[in-house]
Order: structure tokens, then C-alpha cells, then sequence
């Protein structure tokens, strides 16, 4: 049930399904009447919304392209750069939050070698997402997201949150987990949490950890983890979204030698525009 660090980034018959070049996926595009603008992103939904993520100007000034997205997309969510964030604002968007994007390139610079099949120190081990139910997880969460925290504040309650998290698990909202994704454990439950998906590219999307001293360090431990099993599936690259303002979680991620990227921006567009 429980698994360390080696057993958990073994490779299995699944690792072709988390290979190839970040733009596999299918994107949809939109263009002007003239064609000299021309958007692309992928669609899908969050938290019943429909959402363009990885939109990219393919033509045109950032500006026309805003123009493009408020016309054809209305009352969607949008995840862009600055270029695009700042007409799309400026035109009525809502801001729903800031982060920063980090990455690492696997293929120039391999995790540390140091970090292979490291253990965790007992008594703590790993025990992979798929057999971990989401509702297990509730006081952990509670506990790393407590009043005040940067993403608690994205959410109106902590319901909504926990509700977030559940439909995550279960892959409805970013399809499955990643096979080296997981959950430390100890001898009274979850300690820390680990969630890979496959989006533009292989990214974390969940990680956070006991904030007490009995959760101190993992967070790290889990970076390394996931570096590691992520370059011996093949993959290229691993990214990251932090919250702004989280000051804790980017010192770690810098600590640890990921590279800050650019800020991202999530909007909601204006109803009808």
C-alpha cells in the first residue's frame, strides 16, 4: 500500500501516455474578419465554467487580440501573460488571480543525481493519489490552507475548496493524475501532498504539506520526488503555478532551482461583450 520514494517513480506500461512535446493536444483558434488577428488556446472547463488556458497571439498586437477574445468568448475564463491580461482588464475583465509560473528543463538540466530514490524518514512513506480518497484529505488541507492563506482567499468558503480538490482527484476537472503523483503519509495520515497533470506540459498542481513541524521539509522532499520521477518517465520539462503573494511556496520552488518563467493571469470576461 504504502510505497518510499524508489518504488514510487518506477517506471510501468503507462509511460508512453505521459510523453511527448507540450503541444499534442488539439488547440482551438480564432481569428479576425481580415485574419490579421489570430488567437489560439486549448478549451476546456473549471468549476463549470468554460476556460481558455495557453492562449497564444499567433497574429497581431496583444491589444487586437484582447479585442478578439472579449468578442467571441464572453463570460469565459482566461488564462494569459500580462500582454493580454492588461487590455482584457482594462476592457472589463474580472482578475481572479496573479501567479507565477516556474519550470525546469529536464532535457539541459537533469534533476540532481543525489536525489534518486531517496527516502522519506520513517516512519513516513508514499502512497500513490489513486489510492488515496480526496475526503481523507480534508484536515490536511484545512491546515495547509488555513484563513489568509493566498489560495484560500480564491475560494468563498472551504467547501468550495475541498470541492475544488475532490473533483481534481477524481479527474474531472484536468483529467488523471500523472502515475508518480502521491500522498506522504505517516502513522496518523496524510502529511503532504503531490499532483502532477499533463496541461500545456507536465505540471504540479497540488502541493502542499502539514504545516506543523511534522510536515517540515517535505515540501522540498516532494519537489525533488517529483523532478526525479518525472525525468526517469522521459518527460522534458515539469512546471509550477504559484499564487502571488505566496512568498513561502516561491522561495521554495527557487530554493529548490526551478527557474521563475513569466506571471500568469486568470480573468473572467465580461457577460455579452
Amino acid at each position: 500500500m504504502e510505497q518510499d520514494l524508489e518504488r514510487a517513480g518506477r517506471r510501468h506500461d503507462g509511460t508512453e501516455a505521459v510523453n511527448g512535446s507540450p503541444d499534442r493536444e488539439p488547440r482551438t483558434s480564432l481569428r479576425s474578419a481580415g485574419g490579421s488577428t489570430r488567437v489560439s488556446f486549448r478549451a476546456g472547463r473549471w468549476r463549470g465554467s468554460p476556460r481558455a488556458t495557453a492562449v497564444r497571439v499567433e497574429a497581431g498586437p496583444p491589444a487586437d487580440a484582447a479585442a478578439l477574445l472579449l468578442r467571441e468568448l464572453p463570460g469565459w475564463l482566461v488564462v494569459t501573460d500580462d500582454s493580454v491580461a492588461a487590455p482584457l482588464a482594462e476592457a472589463g475583465a474580472d482578475v481572479l488571480r496573479r501567479a507565477h509560473r516556474y519550470g525546469w528543463d529536464l532535457s539541459v538540466r537533469p534533476p540532481d543525481p543525489r536525489w534518486a530514490h531517496s527516502a522519506l524518514p520513517a516512519p513516513l512513506g508514499l502512497r500513490p493519489v489513486a489510492e488515496t480518497p480526496a475526503d481523507s484529505l480534508r484536515d490536511l488541507w484545512l491546515a495547509a490552507y488555513a484563513s489568509g492563506h493566498p489560495d484560500r482567499a480564491r475560494y468563498e468558503n472551504a467547501d468550495d475548496g475541498l470541492a475544488t480538490l475532490t473533483s481534481l482527484w477524481r479527474g474531472e476537472l484536468l483529467g488523471p493524475t500523472l502515475p508518480f503523483s502521491a500522498v506522504a503519509v505517516d502513522d496518523e495520515g496524510p502529511v503532504a501532498v503531490l499532483a502532477v497533470h499533463v496541461l500545456e506540459r507536465p505540471w504540479i498542481t497540488q502541493i502542499f504539506r502539514d504545516p506543523t513541524p511534522r510536515g517540515r521539509g517535505l515540501g522540498s522532499a516532494m519537489l525533488r520526488y517529483a523532478l526525479t520521477s518525472a525525468a526517469e518517465y522521459g518527460l522534458s520539462d515539469l512546471g509550477a503555478t504559484v499564487t502571488a503573494g505566496n512568498v513561502r511556496s516561491s522561495r521554495m520552488f527557487e530554493r529548490v532551482g526551478f527557474q521563475q518563467l513569466h506571471d500568469s493571469v486568470d480573468l473572467r470576461l465580461p457577460a455579452g461583450s
